[in-house]
């Protein structure tokens, strides 16, 4: 039972994972690339203060998230929230924050996405094989399964990789803690 919890702890990360780093993209792409926009008004640099104004809040979600799912222990960053607005738009270190969040997580939650379907849906997919091989037309690797003899061999395949995949997912689980816990760290040494 307790290799099930931690399985499903592993799947629910890495599509958090995947989640959390589609939101920093398209929140702080988005936001950022309006606020600089718009600066030349009255109303961009209040808008690009408030953008890096939500960097502890969710910074403190991803850090949360690597706690509760991949057991990896981060103490919490010490953010002034009263900071004035030309200091937070003028200091280096709250762009490259946003730059340490925005493409390497948008590309790493990507990656781990994948990696959530390869090592527990797609074993799952195949072990069903049996049973949806008459209902869907199913290819898995190239190979269609369109009899009972081949839903069967894929369904051991399945089986096997069932048994395997998820120490692969343990090991980017927690190496996608790792990296939280390390995107912490430096943001940290910057303040």
């Amino acid at each position: 039972m307790e290799l099930l919890i931690s399985n499903v702890k592993n799947f629910v990360y890495l599509f958090l994972w995947f989640f959390i780093g589609f939101l920093y993209f398209a929140f702080y792409l988005i936001s950022v690339i309006f606020s600089v926009g718009v600066s030349f008004t009255v109303v961009g640099i209040p808008i690009l203060a408030g953008v890096f104004r939500t960097i502890p809040f969710l910074l403190d979600l991803d850090r949360k998230a690597a706690e509760k799912y991949a057991y990896i222990n981060i103490p919490t960053l010490k953010w002034d929230p009263q900071d004035k607005v030309t200091k937070e738009v003028s200091d280096k270190r709250n762009w490259l924050a946003v730059g340490i969040m925005i493409f390497p997580r948008f590309l790493l939650g990507f990656l781990t996405f994948i990696a959530a379907f390869v090592c527990y849906l797609l074993p799952i997919a195949m072990i069903l094989s049996t049973y949806l091989y008459r209902l869907f037309d199913m290819t898995v690797m190239m190979i269609t399964i369109d009899t009972l003899p081949r839903a069967i061999v894929a369904c051991i395949i399945g089986i096997i990789l069932l048994l395997l995949l998820p120490r692969l997912a343990g090991t980017i689980v927690r190496w996608a803690g790792g990296y939280t816990k390390n995107t912490m760290e430096t943001i940290r040494s910057w303040r």
